[in-house]
């Protein structure tokens, strides 16, 4: 079986599966082309006797799973340097803002987990964050679950 040529066979099958996962045409082509440079990436792992679409549908669902979680985070700014608000702010907002923003403090105060969790919350993958801070990978991963149960009771309190 010759991988190229049958990739380039289902392509519009995973192109359609694509539109399935995503609602506009953009995103879904975005995705298409993450799967097929993941799937030609990693063709040393491809099993040559069996079909190549089961392997396509996880890889695409696991990707966009993905994409998913890290687009619905809220991404942190350095605390330090937040911007000044204008005026067009309600004081409402601007005291939502500041009570987070406290959470965050006082939190980092009680723990280095925070870090993590900042980091988890840029984009940074496990591994990353493994490496920048220069800790074992399953530290990272306890660090932000402790981190983001501190961060949750703190802002619930």
């Amino acid at each position: 079986m010759d991988f190229d040529k049958e990739l380039m066979d289902i392509y519009p099958w995973i192109l359609h599966l694509a539109r399935q996962f995503c609602r506009c045409r953009e995103d879904a082509e975005d995705l298409a082309n993450d799967i097929i440079y993941k799937l030609i990436v990693n063709r040393d792992k491809f099993v040559g006797d069996k079909s190549l679409k089961p392997w396509c549908l996880a890889v695409m669902r696991n990707v966009y799973i993905t994409k998913y979680n890290r687009q619905s985070l809220v991404t942190f700014v350095d605390y330090d340097s937040v911007p000044e608000f204008s005026s067009s702010c309600s004081s409402e907002d601007l005291t939502l803002f500041n009570d987070a923003l406290g959470a965050i403090k006082r939190c980092i105060r009680k723990s280095h987990c925070l870090d993590c969790v900042i980091y988890f919350a840029k984009g940074y993958s496990y591994d990353e964050i493994s490496e920048l801070l220069n800790i074992p990978i399953g530290t990272v991963r306890s660090r932000i679950s402790y981190g983001r149960k501190l961060l949750f009771q703190e802002l619930n309190s």
